[in-house]
């Protein structure tokens, strides 16, 4: 079946190929460029976790045909939806990775495609989700998307089941199930209830498209749908800037739910029912009412659902109808995932770590292991019959758990996706089970190899983004962590690291030796801060909610940092050097190794035996405070991403991040209390009736912290969510800015008592700045503090206009108060 066939009964032949303005993501597998339908094709490859070139294994076939849906050129081959439009290639699907993605690094490709100027993002995969919930960092990259406009396609997946799978089923985005060349959904669509008000479905039987090495292929799924739908909506802001209007994706979005055809079909909430989504996408009718040539009729029962739910307004929660459903019909093998948010989670759901688990061989001491779930994952909609990959490993901190593999992601179903015409080469699809049921997957472990490796030099005909892009920069919060990637490494650290002396002497009161522990972060920091030249050889990373989310490498030092006194204390042993001599260190390292240590614990901690003096005190955030004896919270990395991958000791890989040492602060909580605490005595002093017991300051200042950082913890990617952190960052330099945040009851009129009340954190909102100048980039974070005892008193904003062009933001003149809502 031809993809184009969906515009038929569209006039006007010039307006169905696209308009070069408009701008198309496909986040899927490798894509051969060198394919006959790409030529002249307007096609830019985006640096991404994938960097390997185009293959023969299934995600390169799957991201080639689904790419040459969209942007096959006419006269070739295959002819796509839209030739002319601008497209981005987001590699995040990888042939030798079982096509298997966490949901952090889809976020990652999402968000990079919006900064890019996507106005359309197809997305031919997802995972299985029990509740519909997305991870955190992949509904932050959504939610980004509908705030920006930008229409997300994703197809809802291929286990023929009640049940809903990521991103499908947030409510912006626009879902696609595949049809039969009859026009009726195939049975191996999902059918969960939000579908119902953000799902269409589209030809997806036997569609014909781009197989790398030249040849042309039919394959069959929801993720051969999808590109019908993301093509249509392309064509519809085509229309839209014709006619002299700005393109608006959620617009399109809308055009093509209200005029889906949906048949008579009673009852409405049986299954065979249910599985027409909102009903079948009609290209034509949707063309009409975008252009103002005609508008769908409201009248019974000719097929329009012109009342469906706009798709970036909220749905219900979704639940699958079936309360008695098995085990099996509420998982699926290739897709099935345990997030690590605490979102709520079905009975059937907490079952699978122990299903699924597997005791880790050499598992390091600390490591989650045995009964713990395997991490999420989404999948291509391909029908690799692949299953999960086993949960990740890397040191922690304070003896915690470290950082595990991140939710998911994966290509659409691995059920009926390739149909009958299940490709050469491919894993073929395991028939369904008798009682309609989910199949077992067919195992999680190691995948054969089948994509040859990168040949080091581009394709011939591959399009590559210009080389006077910009880096892209990041400003992230986080926590600092490090990782050896192999075994071999780790074990050279414990064989260098030597032996350490237990507290406690033996019976007899000799000293007690013991191997030392390289997951032990005081052991390290120790180890590190005499042997520096090995600061380099660990994988430093920055994790959220201890997910690793960079690796770290320090840029290039210009001078060094000493971590002791130059000279030795007079009459010092010649043995007892290193206990008082650091040699110097790159400053980025220096912080880094203090981070893993002041991360172990709220209490103040005794280190290292590091003298008073001035040249040993160490600098967190500009503030020299003692010997570094108090917890780190949380470390801001300020840095330009390299385009290169790290792979950690769990096999997660992240991009690296080269740090710049300038902007690199260490978040102390301890001197942050005690800044803030002495800024409000020195407010006390004009104003008696605002003095508050140090105890209630210190809580509300903790639940200020934490609220900025849980609530809004992001990649650090956007422009937005750079300004954000940065603003986080200078409430933690400067204590008498979130002094006066807590002391803003002062600024609203009110009785004595009330003054005393402290206000707390309310909102913080980023929005592009009216204020510009050459070469920048400005965002107003605007923060607001409201009463907590009472709501009717006005709240108080404060806004901060930061540029951040660079790798270390700025702030941009004083910051401004006001009364209310700006």
């Amino acid at each position: 079946m031809d993809v184009r066939s969906v515009l038929n009964g569209i006039p006007a032949e010039d307006d169905l190929l696209g308009d070069p303005r408009v701008c198309v993501a496909v986040l899927d597998g490798p894509v051969d460029l060198s394919h006959p339908c790409f030529a002249g094709a307007d096609l830019t490859r985006l640096d991404t976790l994938v960097q390997d070139d185009a293959g023969q294994g299934l995600m390169s076939l799957h991201g080639s045909h689904v790419t040459s849906l969209l942007f096959g050129q006419p006269g070739t081959p295959v002819t796509g939806m839209v030739p002319r439009c601008r497209g981005l290639l987001l590699p995040i699907f990888r042939d030798t990775a079982e096509g298997r993605v966490p949901q952090l690094d889809l976020a990652r490709a999402i968000e990079q495609a919006v900064e890019h100027g996507a106005h359309v993002i197809n997305i031919s995969g997802g995972q299985r989700s029990a509740d519909g919930q997305s991870e955190g960092m992949l509904e932050r990259a959504l939610r980004l998307c509908d705030d920006r406009g930008v229409l997300v396609v994703s197809a809802v997946g291929n286990d023929g089941c009640d049940c809903l799978q990521v991103p499908a089923a947030f409510p912006s985005v626009l879902a696609v199930g595949a049809s039969g060349t009859d026009g009726e959904p195939l049975e191996t669509n999902n059918w969960g209830a939000v579908y119902r008000s953000n799902g269409v479905t589209a030809p997806g039987q036997d569609i014909e498209g781009a197989a790398p090495g030249g040849g042309v292929r039919a394959l069959t799924g929801s993720s051969f749908a999808t590109p019908a739908v993301t093509g249509t909506a392309a064509v519809l802001l085509g229309a839209q800037l014709r006619q002299g209007h700005r393109p608006d994706p959620k617009a399109a979005g809308q055009a093509i739910l209200s005029t889906a055809q949906a048949p008579a079909c009673v009852p409405e909430d049986a299954p065979h029912c249910r599985r027409r989504l909102v009903g079948r996408l009609d290209a034509p009718r949707a063309y009409e009412l975008i252009t103002g040539a005609g508008a769908p009729s409201a009248a019974p029962g000719n097929g329009s659902r012109a009342d469906v739910a706009r798709p970036h307004e909220p749905a219900p929660a979704a639940r699958p109808e079936h309360e008695d459903q098995g085990e099996d019909d509420v998982r699926e093998g290739a897709h099935a995932m345990e997030t690590n948010q605490p979102n709520p989670v079905s009975p059937q759901d907490s079952t699978l770590a122990g299903r699924n688990a597997a005791p880790a061989a050499n598992t390091p001491p600390g490591f989650a292991a045995g009964g713990e779930a395997a991490p999420p994952a989404v999948l291509p909609a391909c029908g690799c019959g692949c299953g999960g990959a086993g949960a990740g490993a890397g040191p922690g901190a304070g003896g915690e758990a470290p950082g595990r593999q991140p939710a998911a992601v994966a290509p659409t179903g691995t059920n009926g996706d390739w149909g009958g015409n299940t490709p050469t080469g491919t894993i073929p699809v395991p028939e369904r089970e008798a009682a309609g049921g989910v199949p077992e997957p067919s195992g999680a472990g190691v995948a054969a190899a089948c994509a040859p490796a990168p040949s080091g030099a581009p394709a011939p005909g591959t399009v590559l983004a210009p080389g006077t892009t910009p880096p892209p920069l990041v400003y992230a919060i986080g926590r600092i962590n490090f990782d050896f990637g192999t075994e071999a490494r780790r074990d050279s650290f414990r064989q260098l690291m030597g032996f350490v002396t237990l507290p406690e002497p033996d019976s007899e009161g000799r000293p007690v030796y013991r191997e030392a522990n390289p997951y032990d972060p005081k052991q390290m920091r120790a180890y590190l801060s005499t042997n520096p030249w090995a600061s380099d050889k660990l994988i430093w990373t920055l994790e959220i909610d201890r997910t690793p989310i960079y690796a770290l490498e320090a840029e290039t030092p210009f001078g060094m940092d000493w971590g002791g006194p130059i000279e030795p204390p007079e009459g010092a042993r010649s043995d007892s050097l290193t206990d008082t001599y650091y040699p110097p260190v790159s400053r980025v390292y220096k912080l880094f190794r203090d981070a893993i240590w002041g991360q172990v614990g709220e209490e103040p901690l005794k280190g290292p035996d590091e003298p008073t003096g001035p040249g040993s005190a160490q600098q967190f955030g500009g503030i020299v405070p003692e010997p570094a004896k108090h917890y780190i919270s949380r470390v801001s990395v300020p840095g330009v991403l390299t385009g290169e991958t790290v792979r950690l000791f769990s096999g997660q890989r992240v991009p690296k991040l080269r740090v710049d040492a300038r902007g690199v602060y260490l978040w102390n909580e301890t001197e942050l209390v005690n800044a803030v605490i002495e800024a409000l005595k020195k407010h006390a002093h004009q104003h008696p009736e605002t003095l508050l017991p140090p105890e209630e300051v210190k809580m509300t200042i903790r639940a200020f912290l934490d609220k900025v950082y849980y609530q809004f913890r992001n990649l650090g990617q956007t422009s937005a969510d750079r300004a954000l952190n940065y603003a986080g960052t200078n409430a933690y330099n400067f204590g008498q800015e979130i002094a006066k945040g807590l002391l803003s009851s002062t600024y609203v009129p009110a009785a004595p008592e009330a003054k005393k009340h402290l206000y707390t954190l309310d909102t913080i909102t980023v929005r592009k700045s009216a204020f510009e100048r050459m070469g920048s980039d400005c965002q107003d974070v605007i923060v607001s503090f409201i009463d907590p005892e009472n709501d009717r008193r006005a709240r108080v904003s404060y806004l901060f206009p930061v540029d951040v062009n660079e790798p270390v933001p700025i702030t941009l003149g004083p910051v401004h108060r006001f009364l209310g809502d700006f």
